[in-house]
């Protein structure tokens, strides 16, 4: 009797440790799957597959900007924002690395981005509208139009670069499509010889400053909009730019 529970124990043990793994090839229906379940205000059913995508994919921002709204929807605030700045962190390290910009500085410009996205869509849902995805190409357009703005001198909407005047060029030279719906806000905080800004409370201010335009108060609350991508440069001094970028991407696959 004694032998055949030892055998029995040893196969289980066979059985757990070979169970396959999540593949990296799996996370796009992982993800699928999970979106649905969004579409369906089912946060908790889109955590589990989502947390899997991201293992499988770690490189990859859709897992990320995904579960980053599916914590959020389901009240897990710490959680979310970590999801949002893993997002902005991907951008660093994929699409616009930035290697004029100290390891400190990216995480903490990677941090105030995520914590701005955070901000806007729980603005977004205490209005009843949709949270928005992150979105790393968009990112790439908000911190580049804020860069220029802090190396060139100027702040406005309008680019004195022809080939980028306005959003609509900044986004379809990065797209190459024509977004439904496209809006963007600019905010600037500065200090005097005070060291760094931007901080998470200084961030929240610009966020409030905003909401009390109401010209910026109505990008942020578009209804059309399905996703959103910050960018905030800073200089020497501690003074930031900040470009929010709103689109409406329906019809435009994603992955």
């Amino acid at each position: 009797m004694r032998r055949r529970q030892v055998v029995a124990i040893l196969a289980v043990a066979v059985i757990i440790r070979f169970s396959p793994a999540v593949m990296a090839d799996d996370a796009v229906d992982l993800v699928r799957r999970a979106e649905k379940s969004l579409q369906r205000n089912d946060c908790g059913a889109a955590i589990e597959p989502l947390v899997q995508a991201a293992s499988a994919r770690p490189d990859w921002y859709i897992p990320p900007a995904r579960l980053a709204v599916a914590y959020h929807m389901a009240g897990m605030d710490g959680a979310a924002l970590q999801q949002y700045i893993r997002v902005q962190q991907i951008v660093f390290e994929t699409f616009s690395p930035s290697p004029g910009l100290s390891e400190p500085v990216r995480s903490l410009v990677s941090e105030a981005e995520g914590y701005m996205t955070m901000l806007v869509n729980q603005t977004r849902s205490e209005q009843g509208l949709r949270m928005l995805y992150p979105h790393p190409m968009m990112t790439t357009v908000a911190r580049g139009h804020a860069a220029e703005m802090r190396d060139r001198n100027y702040f406005s909407h309008i680019s004195p670069n022809k080939s980028n005047a306005t959003i609509v060029e900044r986004f379809e030279n990065e797209f190459s499509f024509r977004a439904r719906v496209l809006a963007e806000n600019l905010s600037r905080r500065w200090t005097r010889g005070n060291g760094y800004t931007l901080k998470l409370a200084k961030v929240r201010q610009s966020h409030e400053d905003l909401l009390n335009s109401p010209g910026h108060y109505a990008n942020i609350v578009l209804p059309e909009l399905t996703h959103i991508g910050i960018g905030i440069e800073v200089n020497d001094n501690g003074d930031y730019w900040i470009v929010q970028v709103f689109a409406d991407m329906t019809g435009h696959r994603e992955y």
